[in-house]
């Protein structure tokens, strides 16, 4: 009687143990589900679209220096542009800079929950509000300054190493996620890195 109550109990004890050690792995692969979604839709849907916009933003701008500003010293900014190079540079204002500016600006209002981190970064911000001025530069063109540029200027490159270095994080955190997943039994390996 007492050999056959102490196997009884001995038998719940291993269920509850085998009950709480699986749950415990539940609840592990469902964190590591929801971070592995988290950093795929930060990529998908927030840094992705931004790297690709702002590298390409980037490309056109030093192409546009290099073409057709002259070097340091030779124009003041207070000097009104010649009107050839005005109307070259309202063009490139009003199809490429305006519009790749006010697409990241809305990437970004829409899909701010993805920020790393638990605040918007200043650099970030500082975009957005450069962004921002070009409605009222292209809307009061004759009336901005002689440059005719934004009122707020571009943060420059800690705009793009940010988003660079985020993008560069988040793709290494993903594959460290995705690799963890396929080794802890196959959990997430049919996911493609999306």
């Amino acid at each position: 009687m007492i050999a056959a109550m102490v196997t009884a109990c001995a038998s719940i004890l291993i269920a509850i143990i085998a009950y709480w050690l699986n749950h415990q792995g539940e609840t592990r692969r469902s964190l590591r589900e929801a971070r592995i979604d988290r950093v795929s839709s930060q990529l998908k849907d927030l840094y992705g679209p931004l790297l690709v916009l702002t590298e390409t933003n980037e490309k056109a701008w030093n192409e546009y220096c290099r073409r057709y500003i002259p070097p340091t010293g030779a124009r003041s900014v207070e000097m009104p542009l010649p009107e050839s190079e005005e109307a070259r540079w309202r063009t490139w204002v009003e199809k490429v800079f305006a519009p790749t500016a006010q697409k990241i600006r809305e990437i970004i209002t829409a899909r701010g929950d993805l920020i790393i981190g638990r605040e918007m970064p200043p650099v970030v911000l500082e975009f957005c509000a450069h962004a921002a001025t070009y409605d009222a530069l292209l809307a009061n063109w004759d009336e901005a300054g002689p440059s005719k540029s934004a009122l707020i200027r571009h943060p420059g490159n800690r705009f793009l190493s940010y988003v660079r270095e985020s993008y560069g994080s988040l793709k290494a955190e993903q594959a460290l996620l995705l690799k963890a997943a396929r080794e802890a039994g196959g959990v997430g390996s049919d996911r493609s890195v999306r």
